[in-house]
């Protein structure tokens, strides 16, 4: 326990189905501990994609509101956010993903609140001209904070590359995930999946958790699908996670693909599946990679981004250039034709997320960020009043 009482606004882009979601979450579950009392907003106004979240977030014991900004560039969106964390009575806030980092800085200025900032994406060269440039405001804005977080040192590479010299408040954070939540099968063999789930029993299943979006790279497995299927038949693909997306995702999948929508089962979802997948097209630092590994789960990954920071490639999974549906395929058939060295290397993913990705550790250095916001604020006051 601890003498901290802190309450702490999580201010996000939306509740849609993504990590960054699922994470404020799984913080909630151990937050009270550390002597935090988080409420969590949405930026955006409330539509049935935007809200995949709120029933998760609200199972944790958070109390999700809308604050209804529309647009970034909305006249009144800062005031909106101001009074916001003024009637939230925040000790500090938190905001997550990228218009919310340019936005609530601003806002929390105009609040006298401080603002600790989080990008949970990877910046990258070529993106298309609004995207760019709401990736540098919300590094200009978030970096004038107290803290800009990026959640892999692939990131913070990436962006000082991108956008220049980083700044003193920059910072590298892993995100963490709950051990206990997240853990091997009791046995030596995977458990039994959810029984609404619409898989064969028997069968070797390589699950994808991730939102049904673009960049998460659905596709190539698909397209490599046939092709493990001849090599290991009845492998089956489960792909957890809901999006805008699903419906194209649908229409190309083949033989032994199973769509299981957002869950809020996924602990049991890995411990009853064969191997994890992510082929993802960009990353940061993937949530869904880092549940696999606590749940003793090895992963087929791709090189982007923070992944290499999750899955060392040989030792605890096997990684594979993005977009290679082919190199995918035979990765993917190398661990489910090989059980002793799948185990060895679930049994290593555990290790590694033990050591790096705790969600104690994580929140506890989360819980100290927030106490020197504080406390520099209070220095600035002081200095004031001299």
């Amino acid at each position: 326990m601890t003498d901290r009482s802190l309450r702490v606004l999580q201010i996000i882009d939306t509740f849609a189905y993504g990590g960054a979601e699922r994470l404020l979450a799984t913080l909630n579950g151990v937050a009270p501990d550390l002597g935090l009392h988080m409420s969590v907003a949405s930026l955006a106004p409330p539509t049935p994609e935007r809200s995949l979240s709120f029933p998760v977030l609200q199972d944790a014991g958070l109390d999700p509101t809308y604050i209804g900004i529309r647009l970034m560039r909305q006249r009144n969106a800062v005031p909106l956010i101001a009074r916001k964390i003024r009637e939230s009575r925040a000790d500090v806030v938190h905001a997550h993903l990228g218009t919310s980092s340019v936005l609530v800085p601003l806002a929390g200025r105009l609040a006298k609140v401080p603002v600790l900032s989080t990008l949970h994406h990877l910046p990258a060269h070529g993106r298309p001209l609004p995207a760019r440039t709401k990736e540098r405001l919300a590094i200009r804005s978030a970096g004038r904070g107290h803290s800009l977080i990026f959640v892999s040192e692939a990131a913070r590479a990436a962006a000082e590359s991108i956008h220049g010299s980083p700044r003193p408040s920059w910072r590298v954070l892993h995100n963490g995930v709950d051990m206990s939540s997240f853990r091997p099968p009791a046995g030596a063999t995977s458990e039994a999946l959810p029984a609404d789930l619409d898989v064969p029993a028997g069968v070797p299943v390589v699950t994808i958790v991730a939102a049904l979006r673009k960049p998460k790279g659905h596709e190539v497995a698909l397209r490599a699908w046939p092709s493990v299927r001849e090599r290991v038949p009845g492998a089956t693909l489960l792909i957890v996670g809901d999006g805008e997306h699903r419906a194209t995702l649908e229409s190309l999948a083949g033989e032994g693909v199973v769509f299981a929508g957002s869950r809020d089962d996924v602990p049991a979802i890995l411990r009853g599946s064969t191997l994890a997948l992510l082929p993802s097209l960009t990353e940061a630092l993937p949530t869904a990679v880092i549940e696999a590994a606590a749940s003793g789960l090895t992963a087929v990954a791709t090189t982007v981004g923070g992944t290499p920071e999750i899955v060392d490639d040989g030792r605890t999974g096997l990684l594979v250039a993005p977009g290679d549906a082919a190199a995918l395929g035979d990765a993917v058939v190398a661990l489910l034709t090989d059980d002793a060295r799948r185990a060895q290397l679930g049994e290593a993913a555990r290790r590694l997320a033990e050591d790096r990705f705790d969600l104690r550790r994580w929140a506890g250095r989360l819980a100290d960020l927030y106490d020197d916001a504080l406390a520099t604020k209070a220095a600035g006051s002081r200095r004031l009043r001299v």
